[in-house]
């Protein structure tokens, strides 16, 4: 009886034991798809943040490319010279503000839009003959 008694608590045990590894298990893998879920979250919200601060940057960059044309053909202009160097004066701040971006600047398809925005503005340049 007592054999018996032996094999009965072994048998429950091993049993117990299987089971609550199971569902430890699944309590893991459950957050396991938490944390993917909310990573792929987190990755759409700075999609999301880098894609607006890039329109941002780019309407920015268009606004500054026509106020530059026009400064350059007429610099006598004080309306235009103003806008001109309220503008100027915010450029150093996009460079600034991208620095702080660090997960757009890490993911190659936003630095390369940010680098293809910032072209624009020294293929302007060249165009107007202020760069070499």
């Amino acid at each position: 009886m007592k054999k018996l008694f032996y094999v009965f608590v072994v048998l429950s045990f091993t049993m117990f034991s299987c089971g609550g590894s199971a569902e430890q298990t699944e309590e893991i893998s459950d957050e396991a798809v938490n944390i993917e879920e909310s990573d792929v979250a987190a990755d759409d919200d700075v999609a999301k943040t880098c894609d607006e601060f890039l329109d941002d940057y780019e309407k920015w960059t268009d606004d500054y490319l026509e106020i530059l044309e026009a400064y350059v053909k007429d610099p006598t202009n004080l309306e235009i010279g103003e806008e001109y160097t309220e503008l100027s004066e915010s450029m150093m701040t996009w460079y600034t503000d991208w620095s702080n971006y660090a997960a757009c600047a890490q993911k190659e398809e936003f630095q390369k839009r940010f680098e293809a925005i910032s072209d624009k503005i020294d293929k302007k340049m060249q165009e107007l003959g202020l760069q070499d």
